[in-house]
């Protein structure tokens, strides 16, 4: 077994070696091409490959775990490179002018802020600006490219914080207001967002939704009409919407009940009406089975479910009130 990983991590290292060789050869010599560690969410650790051009001051990062794994598969070393430097090419000019020096006035306008777990980024989080919500960190990221299907941004640390002679507290006032229009918040019924899916995925093959459910149409329907999806309008890192003002109690009064909170993901909440919290037990747990067995160890937000009272606001349950 030793063995085996031993080999799998030469071959890996030396796949990406010659990839940053060949990628640097293509580009030619304006480009300078390198590979950084990049800590991503719940401390999942990822090679990225940066690709920065003479001149500018921004770059994608370029992950290589799919390459890899496309790689082993049986994908040519020259095919893959030509992906990357087509990424690359393609990537669209960030929102901001190129021509910025990260100073906070041409910034402060893109600060959002996004929900990930505590005790997960622990060490992640003595790095950069939060606040604790709950089991939950609230982080903070400047959007520097948006597109019709996701948002670039970069993380906010501690040295931006000192560079820009600004504190926590401004920076959350800041991402409250932009992350709300930035990225606004939706809430469709299970049954909606289920019913959208089979109607993208039968359209084209002429089959009704209800043919494509057969018998367990009526099931279908009634385990999950009670069901709601709250993420913003791209679907990415939705689950911050937790925090945005009045979501939760208009929701609330829109339904006339309290309610619990699944935390899906990071990109998105499930919110079920309730009479009391009597279940969060049982609850707690199927989160905690689903977290380990259907959810990317970096989406994973948390393992607990949360409940929203019309009188109390919003607890963790089994821990203590917002």
């Amino acid at each position: 077994m030793i063995q085996v990983v031993r080999e799998t991590t030469a071959e890996y290292g030396y796949f990406i070696n010659q990839l940053l060789t060949l990628v640097t050869q293509k580009m030619g010599k304006e480009y300078h091409a390198r590979i950084i560690k990049v800590t991503k969410n719940n401390s999942l650790e990822l090679d990225s490959l940066v690709l920065l051009k003479e001149g500018r001051n921004f770059a994608p990062n370029i992950y290589l775990k799919p390459y890899y794994e496309a790689y082993r598969q049986g994908v040519g070393t020259q095919e893959l490179v030509e992906r990357i430097c087509g990424i690359y090419q393609s990537c669209l000019t960030p929102i901001v002018d190129e021509n910025f020096h990260y100073s906070f006035e041409q910034l402060k306008h893109h600060i959002i802020y996004r929900l990930v777990n505590y005790d997960k980024n622990r060490q992640l989080l003595d790095n950069i600006p939060h606040k604790k919500y709950l089991d939950l960190a609230v982080t903070y990221h400047c959007v520097v490219r948006d597109e019709e299907d996701g948002i670039g941004t970069i993380r906010i640390s501690n040295e931006h914080m000192e560079q820009w002679k600004t504190n926590a507290e401004e920076i959350h006032a800041l991402a409250a207001e932009n992350t709300r229009q930035l990225l606004p918040s939706c809430i469709k019924s299970m049954e909606e967002v289920i019913r959208g899916i089979l109607l993208e995925e039968m359209d084209f093959q002429g089959t009704g939704v209800s043919d494509a459910l057969g018998d367990g149409a009526d099931s279908f329907k009634r385990e999950r009409e009670a069901m709601y999806i709250l993420t913003n309008d791209k679907g990415i890192n939705g689950a911050a919407c937790l925090l945005y003002h009045k979501v939760l109690s208009d929701f609330s009064d829109q339904i006339k009940s309290d309610f619990y909170i699944f935390p899906s993901s990071i990109h998105e909440l499930i919110l079920l009406p309730a009479s009391d919290h009597s279940r969060w037990r049982e609850y707690s747990d199927m989160i905690r089975e689903i977290n380990e067995t259907q959810v990317a160890p970096e989406e994973v937000l948390s393992d607990h479910v949360y409940y929203y009272s019309k009188k109390k606001g919003l607890m963790l349950l089994g821990g203590s009130m917002a």
